[in-house]
């Protein structure tokens, strides 16, 4: 009788466990999210322009790191372009011009997979971004 027993009793904790775990990529993008979320500039969150500045280059960063997998690295793009876009007047008139055929040449590399040029792009944001970073605050 014990023996009967014996499989389904191990069967049900490990079926429990493994349901309780989820996806790690799942896991690791909705952190990535929530903490993006939590940062000055998003979600209505105001940034001043080097708030604003400062995150759109820890985004790049990321995004040149060449640590992300695709999602991962959409989610990153897709947040640095919401940051740029929410706060326009934080960024120079020139630089959102640079900025958004960068985003662009970015998305096209991701488009084919290309992760290589995602980088690329990526480090010219950064390049882009780092003119910006000693500028004054306008606030």
């Amino acid at each position: 009788m014990i023996l009967k027993f014996k499989y389904p009793m191990l069967a049900l904790p490990l079926a429990l466990a493994v349901s309780a775990c989820g996806s790690p990529q799942a896991t690791n993008e909705e952190q990535t999210a929530t903490v993006t979320a939590d940062q000055p500039g998003f979600e209505n969150n105001s940034a001043t322009p080097s708030e604003a500045r400062s995150q759109a280059t820890t985004l790049a960063d990321r995004l040149a790191s060449g640590n992300l997998n695709r999602d991962e690295a959409t989610a990153a793009l897709e947040q640095l372009d919401g940051l740029i876009n929410d706060n326009m007047a934080e960024f120079p008139e020139d630089m959102r011009t640079a900025l958004a055929g960068d985003i662009q040449s970015a998305r096209d590399a991701l488009a084919t997979g290309d992760m290589g040029g995602l980088q690329e792009a990526a480090t010219q944001i950064q390049n882009t971004l780092s003119g910006a970073v000693a500028a004054p605050d306008a606030g």
